[in-house]
């Protein structure tokens, strides 16, 4: 019986030791988790900067370009506070083709939007390509 009074106190410390462990492993899943959902919320703002830029290009009308997809260039940064971050955009032309359905030939010009988007937190990216036409435009 002498032998078993130091039992209890040893017993005590292994379980303190392993509810210890528990609560570091459960703050750094929490922890994660956090992370996580940051992340997420990080992306989807670089996707919303990204089709902002798109509207952006879609808004203006006919760019009237015709560079092709091979040496377009992108436009300069634009900064969107709300969303804490920058887009930025390259339309480039790919081709002419005719209206179909019609009576008269109207020709229509297609193009293609490239647009980034940025976010300043953790650097979160997202690129969006939308290809539109201009049926009956001025010209390029």
């Amino acid at each position: 019986m002498h032998e078993q009074r130091g039992a209890v106190l040893i017993i005590s410390l292994v379980l303190l030791m392993v509810l210890t462990i528990l609560a570091i492993s459960t703050m750094r899943t929490a922890s994660l988790g956090l992370l996580m959902a940051g992340n997420t919320q990080y992306r989807q703002n670089a996707w919303q900067l990204a089709q902002t830029g798109i509207d952006t290009v879609l808004r203006a009308g006919d760019p009237a370009t015709g560079v092709s997809c091979d040496t377009a260039t992108t436009d300069a940064p634009v900064a969107i506070d709300a969303l804490g971050g920058s887009y930025t955009t390259m339309v480039c032309y790919r081709g002419e083709s005719m209206t179909q359905g019609n009576s008269i030939t109207v020709p229509t010009f297609n193009y293609e939007v490239h647009a980034d988007g940025t976010t300043g937190q953790r650097g979160a990216r997202a690129r969006l390509v939308q290809g539109f036409a201009v049926t009956g435009a001025s010209g390029r």
